[in-house]
């Protein structure tokens, strides 16, 4: 495995010259950031060593320029420095390093440290190929429910970006609540074209590239096809229609939400057999009840999968809402994710385009939602840590840490 070590003082290279090379380790030297730099393109390493203080620059440069580079922002980095304070070690592993040592330190200590390194990144390599060989599926989610106000367009408008903030794939959200377009307004956002472009079309009209058009991109990374912003005749939006839609967009996006009619329309049935994962969202009054438990069973009618339904308990209003487990009781199974009740912020977010996933990731129902996604998406993803784990990772990953702990 090849190694490169950047470092001014090159009595530290000569101290781990030795033990490195007879553990099998190709090693290269650099004596400046720059020079480091420049040996990354053309030695191609699978291990950065790096020093903290350098005369030219800082190993928190280069870290940073190895991370924005998708070239290299996989390679595992471990600091060598004098330095010892909590705060540039914490910036150390804030910007992505892997691991933190400190001289003068014991050779064979950064050699075993460095075995660890290596069996993680040929991990990744493995599970690169694997993902390749698989050619996995995008995660496709659709949130419906039979009732109005239940919360479906916000609940699938911050899933999709906690997708995003997650994991840092592609990600693409799809408005098709004709009647009652949400997703531009929660947004805060007027998208050149909508799905109304293709009203007048006939299905063998319809181009690849007018597909593309329909896109538009969001601040916080998402990408989302708007619904048409007045009524327009739905005979185009035909299973062909939406099979045509998904063989381009399930080549580009991990993740796809659909938010959906509180019906069971031929275009909702449509997108239901093509989801992976339905989020029936319930709220704890009769009404929503009633209607989700007829959902249920039209679920089972079109043969969808039990497996692939998941139920969403949305506390949406405050007093006496029906008890949970009379709810499960009623709908005859237990609800998988629950949604707390936040008026404020869910107000302030609805008010003013501005999802609270984004703006507040201390609150509980940005808590549940980030967890959620990362419950629902693929398990290979699950299976090993991303190279540069987000913020959002860490912050589920430390919850999930801490529920296993209590169980």
């Amino acid at each position: 495995m090849r190694v490169l070590m950047i470092d001014d003082e090159a009595v530290f290279y000569k101290m781990a010259s030795s033990i490195l090379k007879n553990r099998g380790y190709e090693l290269e030297y650099a004596k400046n950031g720059k020079e480091g730099l420049a040996a990354i393109a053309t030695f191609q390493p699978e291990i950065i060593i790096v020093d903290m203080r350098m005369p030219d620059m800082t190993g928190f440069d280069i870290l940073q320029s190895l991370r924005r580079d998708p070239r290299y922002h996989h390679i595992p980095v471990i600091f060598l420095t004098s330095v010892q304070t909590l705060q540039d070690k914490l910036k150390a592993f804030e910007l992505g390093a892997d691991d933190y040592l400190i001289k003068p330190f014991e050779p064979e200590e950064l050699a075993a440290r460095l075995d660890i390194l290596a069996r993680r990144a040929k991990a990744l390599q493995l599970t690169d190929k694997l993902d390749k060989t698989l050619q996995i599926n995008p995660t496709v989610v659709l949130v419906h429910s039979l009732r109005g106000g239940s919360g479906v367009s916000s609940l699938a408008v911050n899933l999709a970006i906690s997708f995003y903030q997650v994991w840092e794939k592609p990600t693409l959200l799809i408005d098709t609540a004709f009647a009652a377009s949400q997703v531009a307004l929660l947004l805060n956002k007027a998208p050149k074209n909508t799905l109304a472009k293709f009203s007048d079309f006939q299905i063998a009209e319809i181009e690849t590239s007018m597909i593309d058009d329909l896109i538009t991109k969001h601040d916080t990374g998402i990408h989302f096809i708007a619904a048409p912003r007045f009524p327009v005749a739905t005979d185009v939006y035909t299973d062909e229609f939406w099979r045509k839609i998904f063989e381009k967009i399930n080549e580009e996006y991990d993740f796809i939400v659909l938010d959906t009619p509180h019906d069971f329309s031929d275009m909702v049935i449509s997108n239901l057999m093509i989801a992976n994962t339905i989020l029936l969202v319930v709220g704890p009054e009769m009404g929503s009840l009633r209607v989700a438990v007829s959902a249920l069973k039209i679920y089972e009618q079109l043969g969808i999968p039990p497996e692939n339904i998941k139920l969403v308990l949305n506390q949406n209003f405050s007093g006496n809402g029906i008890d949970k487990a009379q709810l499960q009781k009623a709908l005859g199974r237990q609800f998988d994710f629950e949604i707390p009740y936040e008026p404020v912020e869910v107000l302030r977010a609805l008010n003013l385009g501005a999802p609270f996933v984004v703006s507040r990731p201390d609150i509980p129902i940005t808590k549940k939602i980030e967890d959620m996604a990362y419950t629902i998406s693929n398990d290979i993803l699950k299976y090993i840590p991303p190279p540069v784990p987000s913020k959002a990772w860490k912050r589920v990953n430390s919850r999930l840490a801490v529920t296993n702990k209590k169980s």
